[in-house]
């Protein structure tokens, strides 16, 4: 999941507690690794998140739930959105060495970088070196 450098560092600080998004990731990936690329200034895989459940509903609804009601970021982000998605992290785990874009492209030349998230085939070349780095965050 690309997450902006900022917002990635909040979530791994454990001051953000919610990922907002347009759209859902769905509840099959409730409860599952997430693995995070800080899309900014890291331009990396920096580690990984659990969400344990996803909020939805219109902006006001999201916005009472989450106890944000006065986040302006939050309320410019959904603008006029008919849905809207709280991500609850339930935990975190930030690799000691992260996977920078430089790293990714000699794993896989043809990496393609995802703007809201994409699942990881295990034939992908990535796969192994992200398996090596959640077992080693257990």
């Amino acid at each position: 999941m690309s997450i902006k450098t900022k917002y990635a560092n909040e979530i791994f600080k454990g001051t953000k507690k919610y990922e907002y998004r347009r759209s859902s990731i769905g509840n099959k990936n409730c409860n599952k690794k997430i693995v995070i690329y800080s899309a900014g200034t890291d331009k990396a895989i920096i580690g990984y998140m659990i969400v344990d459940k996803i909020l939805e509903g219109n902006l006001d609804y999201i916005l009472t739930k989450t106890n944000n009601e006065r986040n302006n970021d939050i309320k410019n982000y959904f603008n006029n959105a008919q849905k809207c998605y709280a991500l609850h992290i339930k935990e975190t785990h930030k690799f000691s060495k992260t996977i920078t874009l430089s790293d990714l492209r000699k794993i896989d030349k043809n990496i393609i970088l995802p703007q809201y998230y994409r699942y990881i085939k295990e034939t992908e070349p990535l796969y192994k070196e992200l398996t090596m780095r959640l077992n080693e965050s257990i």
